[in-house]
């Protein structure tokens, strides 16, 4: 889960994403609006929920 968490944070991840779509038949503008809203909502939770201590 946190490999797929650290891939969504890099750009060229949304990049593609916003390709797939536009080749796929949505508009760019609206793969980019989702893209945004979901950045927000992880955003959000990463100020909300706290941190878990690993163990060693």
């Amino acid at each position: 889960m946190e490999a797929i968490l650290q891939r969504l944070r890099e750009p060229s991840t949304w990049a593609g994403l916003s390709v797939l779509g536009a080749v796929f038949g949505a508009a760019p503008g609206l793969v980019d609006a989702i893209g945004q809203a979901v950045a927000g909502i992880a955003a959000t939770l990463a100020i909300i929920l706290s941190e878990r201590k690993k163990s060693e």
